[in-house]
């Protein structure tokens, strides 16, 4: 899944360096107090060569928003206590920070800016969204993100079937989603969300540079799980824990074009491999670091992690904490 070849691997090392620059100046910034007054200040020096400026950062979410290769999605529980709010807001946060770090690794590979007006650039952005995505929230680029969001379980998927425009939305939630249990309402905004994202795919007239590429989405749902042993009768007050599950797909090209076709009733074969991952946020370690990450958001883009995450629209689906 996190397989990459040498060409990638360079932009990595330089995402990596960059960044670090970019965390150890946020680090001096914020203890200047602490510091010596002949001390030189690594803030005060550039970056190292390369390294994008937060309107190139800021211009490839702007794209990310009218080409989605991503989606994020977090649960909205009926009623919240204070702990989930709090967790909640962590969340926002944390995944302002992948999308943030995403775009990084965007930039190194492909520092001239994508073209989303054509059809190939736009299939070729989305595909590099997924891609740096998967790598980024996998601990690539930042290895703390693998502390706080360890990795319970990645399985690799693929599904096929036969299906109309009409009922493809049901089969794809219920393959995606169906673990969760949702009810109706839930299950409806989901398909509302997708939709929507489709939409916007669809409206950019995909095309694809070879017949071997694929449509790619990575889709990441952020939800609350209740800490066993507890909420039950006899048992201590319900605990949460937040849970996230991520979702690596890569679509048919042929798939893809059947299905924004403008035929409702033709049936089509309907064929995507994905990766599904399982992890639980670590709320202690992201807390430990959260003024840590939001400076260095605001170094990187000079916005705020509530306006990186307003930009990138997370949605919002009502679902109540899953049962362990």
């Amino acid at each position: 899944m996190n397989n990459i070849n040498d060409s990638e691997l360079k932009i990595l090392n330089a995402s990596v360096a960059q960044l670090t620059h970019f965390v150890t100046a946020t680090h001096q910034t914020q203890n200047a107090n602490l510091l010596g007054r002949n001390f030189r200040m690594l803030a005060a020096e550039p970056a190292p060569p390369g390294a994008p400026s937060s309107t190139d950062l800021t211009n490839i979410l702007n794209n990310a928003v009218q080409a989605p290769g991503t989606t994020s999605i977090a649960t909205a529980p009926t009623t919240p206590d204070t702990s989930m709010y709090q967790m909640l807001g962590q969340v926002q946060t944390l995944d302002s920070y992948i999308s943030l770090l995403t775009a990084f690794c965007i930039y190194n590979e492909h520092p001239a800016p994508y073209n989303i007006d054509i059809p190939s650039e736009a299939s070729a952005f989305a595909r590099a969204m997924a891609k740096w995505r998967n790598y980024v929230i996998t601990g690539g680029t930042v290895k703390a993100m693998a502390g706080y969001l360890p990795v319970g379980s990645i399985t690799a998927q693929s599904y096929s079937k036969d299906v109309t425009s009409v009922d493809l939305h049901l089969e794809f939630l219920t393959e995606i989603f169906g673990s969760f249990s949702f009810p109706a309402a839930a299950m409806a905004q989901l398909d509302s969300i997708l939709t929507n994202v489709f939409a916007k795919l669809k409206a950019l007239s995909i095309s694809f540079e070879s017949e071997t590429d694929t449509l790619d989405h990575f889709l990441t749902y952020y939800y609350f799980a209740t800490v066993q042993g507890t909420g039950g009768q006899g048992q201590p007050p319900a605990m949460y824990v937040p849970k996230v599950r991520t979702f690596y797909l890569h679509i048919d090209q042929k798939t893809w074009q059947a299905s924004v076709g403008k035929s409702t009733v033709t049936h089509f074969s309907f064929n995507m491999n994905y990766y599904d991952m399982d992890t639980t946020m670590n709320p202690a370690l992201v807390g430990i670091d959260m003024a840590t990450i939001n400076s260095t958001i605001q170094t990187l883009s000079g916005q705020s992690a509530k306006e990186v995450n307003k930009l990138m629209n997370m949605q919002a689906v009502t679902a109540d904490p899953k049962k362990s």
